[in-house]
């Protein structure tokens, strides 16, 4: 048998908000994605969310995940974001 199997991650949501940015107000762009797991490209199993924060008045991005690291208080406004949807 073959079986086709992989992780996808599907945009549920984005906002933009301001933050404080070295004592200025500045606009962030927030996306939210849930990652699931697939079997022949068919979305079955939710394992979780991933949070991704760009910063353009500094052209900052970050995305928390296995392999890179998110700034606590990025992430912390991630998660107010991230309830919404």
């Amino acid at each position: 048998m073959l079986f086709i199997a992989g992780n996808t991650k599907k945009l549920i949501g984005q906002e933009t908000r301001k933050i404080n940015k070295n004592g200025f107000l500045v606009n962030a762009e927030i996306k939210v994605f849930r990652n699931f797991i697939t079997l022949f490209f068919i979305p079955i199993i939710p394992i979780g969310r991933k949070y991704s924060i760009y910063i353009p008045h500094s052209d900052e991005y970050y995305e928390n995940g296995t392999f890179s690291k998110m700034p606590a208080e990025y992430l912390e406004i991630c998660k107010e974001v991230g309830r919404k949807f």
